[in-house]
């Protein structure tokens, strides 16, 4: 049964894009800052985590986390598309755009809040976002066919930047100013569901218009997200299934969260409406699947403690 603090969270979050709906000539003017939201939740991570940790743990899984690298930018897509192209293919570019594409920016946070090991979370979400621009025009070319013909140094240097930024303000923060960070730290989580909130509202105001023209596709959309989520966090699970409770957990977390926000994006640079609608409705199982990571790792919890 979710606890609590869950249907707090999902009240929040499912809230926030109901209003987005209700309201989007309103909340649409948070769009432009959708980027500065997500780095406001990096920020918080980077406060509870110092960058050596992340070294560390880059040094620790010197195996297993070039696989999850390896599973969450290349193997999962390569994987999904022959199924998808044959069972849905009027959905498989946006399968693989999803996929394929990097750990989200608030991944971290979810992880923290399931209890997954948050430098592993975060690692992932470095390395996969600084690798994207190279991985996904490679998908798309030798599955689908397409050049991607965007400014690649310009994509490297703003994902350099969503990265960045905001761990070199929480070093600042964490020597020049200790005592706000201390104080920004304990109350991450409420600052989080803010942050949550506001994202939320500008991304489903600025996008509810063109949902609300291609309803027919929401609701398989929503169920394919749903199949896409189980499958990510699974194959994450699977991947560290010798680990501890807290590392599987948040390899399932750092395979399923994922930056869906470029690949609605990415659906208007493709002129496909349906890739933008499913990133889009990602959001839900998105949000949804903090329910099955908490409970598996409570589950795994108990049981070794048993053992």
């Amino acid at each position: 049964m979710p606890r609590i603090k869950d249907l707090v969270l999902l009240l929040v979050v499912f809230g926030s894009m109901a209003a987005g709906v209700l309201w989007p000539d309103e909340t649409r003017k948070l769009g432009p800052f959708l980027s500065w939201f997500l780095m406001g939740m990096l920020f918080l991570a980077f406060l509870k985590v110092f960058p050596s940790a992340i070294w560390d743990t880059l040094q620790r899984y010197s195996v297993k986390l070039p696989l999850l690298i390896l599973t969450k930018l290349l193997v999962m897509p390569l994987i999904i598309y022959p199924l998808a192209s044959r069972l849905l293919s009027a959905y498989a570019l946006g399968l693989i755009l999803l996929a394929g594409v990097s750990t989200g920016l608030s991944a971290p946070f979810f992880s923290g809040y399931v209890g997954g090991k948050i430098p592993l979370v975060l690692a992932m979400t470095v390395v996969t976002t600084l690798l994207l621009p190279l991985t996904l025009p490679f998908l798309v070319r030798i599955l689908i066919g397409r050049e991607m013909c965007f400014d690649l140094m310009g994509l490297v240097g703003f994902m350099a930047f969503l990265i960045f930024l905001p761990l070199i303000v929480s070093i600042f923060f964490r020597r020049l100013l200790p005592r706000i960070s201390g104080w920004l730290d304990e109350r991450s989580y409420p600052i989080s569901l803010v942050l949550l909130a506001a994202m939320n509202l500008g991304a489903l105001g600025l996008y509810t218009p063109f949902l609300k023209a291609h309803q027919a596709d929401a609701v398989i959309s929503v169920l394919v997200g749903f199949a896409l989520a189980a499958v990510l966090a699974s194959a994450g699970v699977v991947l560290f299934r010798s680990a501890s409770p807290h590392e599987r957990v948040a390899a399932g977390g750092a395979l399923g969260w994922i930056n869906n926000v470029l690949v609605i994006v990415l659906g208007h640079y493709f002129n496909d409406p349906l890739i933008s609608v499913l990133a889009a409705l990602y959001m839900v199982p998105y949000y949804v699947l903090i329910v099955p990571l908490g409970h598996l790792g409570r589950g795994l919890e108990r049981s070794e403690r048993l053992t």
